[in-house]
């Protein structure tokens, strides 16, 4: 049988037991604390976090807006001019050519030179400029004087630029003794050679004191 002794000595340990419970309860309800942490961390994803679109979905947008029809009319007015400008250099670069091959456009190619200050003239080649024939004699009337006659023929079917001449007097050795270069206003020579056409012309050439080391020439036709 117990003693009231046993009992009151028994009751502090289970009175000091009981007490200590809501400290435990309180630990427990400590925990939602922690909570906030957790809430933070899926907040983003609930407001609608932003995450990389993947490819298809991203080019389904690129051609959604090159379809518009702004976007198309301003790429076509766009294309439009880039062709203009780039006809309008190729015709400035290859104006002397474009007169020559087509004269309808001749008018409308001089009437842009004049605004943009350039000239218009004949196409340069050499290659369709021959010298048909040409002679170097001493003139009847005064011994140091010679006439140098040349003909020239274009043989293109376009109209080409009077070429100007190289005239090399040699002595016996075919070494120069006299060169002289003469321009088509020095011949009396028109500044264009027509289609297929030929030129006749006759220069007078004085020699001051080396007439009688000259035993040979040669004639060069060429665009200074």
């Amino acid at each position: 049988m117990l003693t009231h002794e046993a009992v009151e000595d028994d009751v502090p340990e289970t009175a000091s037991s009981v007490e200590e419970a809501p400290a435990a309860a309180l630990s427990v309800e400590e925990a939602p604390a922690s909570l906030p942490v957790e809430e933070e961390d899926v907040e983003p994803q609930a407001a609608g976090e932003s995450f990389d679109e993947p490819e298809f979905v991203r080019a389904a947008h690129r051609n959604a807006f090159w379809r518009q029809p702004v976007v198309r009319a301003a790429v076509l007015l766009a294309a439009v001019v880039l062709a203009c400008m780039l006809a309008l250099q190729v015709a400035l670069q290859e104006r002397d050519a474009l007169a020559a091959r087509y004269p309808a456009t001749r008018p409308w190619l001089a009437e842009l030179c004049a605004r943009l200050h350039c000239v218009l003239e004949a196409p340069r080649r050499i290659s369709a400029v021959v010298i048909d024939s040409s002679s170097f004699a001493k003139a009847r009337d005064d011994a140091s004087a010679y006439q140098l006659q040349v003909s020239l023929k274009n043989t293109s079917a376009t109209v080409v630029a009077m070429p100007a001449l190289e005239l090399t007097l040699t002595d016996a050795q075919d070494q120069a003794v006299l060169r002289r270069v003469l321009l088509p206003g020095d011949v009396a020579a028109p500044a264009e050679l027509a289609a297929g056409g030929i030129w006749n012309g006759t220069v007078a050439v004085r020699m001051a004191s080396s007439a009688a080391q000259v035993a040979g020439y040669r004639i060069l036709a060429f665009y200074p």
